[in-house]
């Protein structure tokens, strides 16, 4: 029988880099040993390990699956940014860590030296950041709040551990990378983007902030208590259906609030202010739905009604997101009220 010839350890990366035609960078600076003089093949053999093995293979099933359930379930991706959390800080609770179980596993791999730097991957932290200038294998990269539109860090220089490195963020310059970031070579200064990004135009920024509740992944990963088992479901959706809804809305919101939302007349999605729960009988209520009052201009001066299923409140700890989580849960288990079925989902007033 003839041997199978043993595939490079990252064959698949090199296939993945052929397929997205991006170089990588010509230098990595900032490792303490040679053994990381390609922190991204680090991270790809890294990741693999934490995914693949048990228990990590078993323990990223089920925050994942949390994550899915939970209040960022709508989310496209979330399974690729739970992956991210659940490398560099394991699951919330849980005294087995992934990045040091493959410590333990790698051996002599890494010299003490290497493994010190590696542990910095545990500081690792999403944020919000300007992409500025690309030179000698770095990055520049500035937090950026984009609520108030404006820097609220100092700028700094990284290495990038996505496909092609930093030359991945070639052309964004001036647009907002939502990643997780951690301290690399701090004397230095240097930093290391940590692989999966987004890199919307700072004007679309806005929507990328209910992603920040990734540092509280004791919450973001919390599933909702009705998605816990069928016989949950199956409670909960006898309660929903004896509620009166508008009344119970009404006694948990908090005004105002800022809100993710669809842009009216689009799919697009931005960040408008509620201003309040449209008032109405509890039979109207039961026959159109619940609205909310939400202005869609700088100003203050156009409003629209907009179905409390359309909207995603940004704090995932108010009594606002809870509520609206909860009439949410409603609806996709209910449907639409009877009388809005080929309606429109929101109502300019004036």
């Amino acid at each position: 029988m003839s041997k199978r010839k043993r595939q490079h350890p990252h064959q698949h990366l090199r296939r993945l880099l052929e397929a997205v035609n991006v170089p990588p960078p010509k230098m990595w600076p900032g490792a303490v040993d040679l053994s990381l003089a390609r922190p991204d093949s680090v991270k790809f053999d890294y990741a693999q390990f934490a995914s693949d093995r048990a228990p990590g293979k078993a323990k990223l099933k089920q925050f994942e699956d949390g994550f899915r359930k939970g209040p960022l379930g709508q989310i496209p991706d979330i399974h690729h940014w739970a992956m991210e959390e659940f490398w560099w800080h394991g699951v919330p609770g849980d005294d087995w860590h992934p990045l040091e179980a493959y410590l333990a596993w790698a051996g002599d791999r890494y010299p003490p030296p290497a493994q010190e730097q590696l542990r910095r991957w545990k500081e690792a932290r999403i944020g919000l950041f300007e992409v500025g200038e690309i030179r000698d294998g770095t990055l520049g990269l500035q937090e950026w709040d984009s609520a108030r539109g404006v820097h609220c860090g100092p700028p700094f220089r990284a290495i990038a551990l996505s496909v092609g490195g930093v030359n991945a963020y070639r052309g964004q310059r001036g647009r907002v990378a939502i990643s997780y970031v951690a301290p690399w070579s701090p004397d230095e200064n240097l930093f290391c983007a940590m692989g999966y990004s987004m890199t919307p135009r700072k004007s679309e920024a806005r929507i990328l902030e209910v992603m920040l509740w990734l540092r509280r992944p004791e919450i973001a990963s919390r599933p909702f208590p009705w998605k816990a088992s069928r016989e949950a479901a199956d409670e909960y959706s006898h309660q929903w259906r004896a509620r009166e809804w508008h009344g119970w809305l009404r006694e948990r919101l908090e005004f105002p609030f800022e809100a993710m939302m669809p842009r009216p007349g689009s799919r697009q999605l931005e960040v408008k202010t509620v201003t309040a729960l449209t008032p109405m009988d509890a039979e109207t209520a039961r026959q159109i739905g619940n609205y909310f009052e939400v202005l869609v201009d700088d100003k203050g001066q156009e409003v629209v009604l907009m179905g409390v299923s359309e909207v995603m409140p940004l704090d995932l700890a108010s009594p606002n997101w809870a509520a609206v989580a909860e009439y949410q849960g409603y609806r996709e288990r209910a449907g639409p009220p009877p009388g809005t079925r080929g309606q429109p989902k929101f109502t300019r007033l004036g």
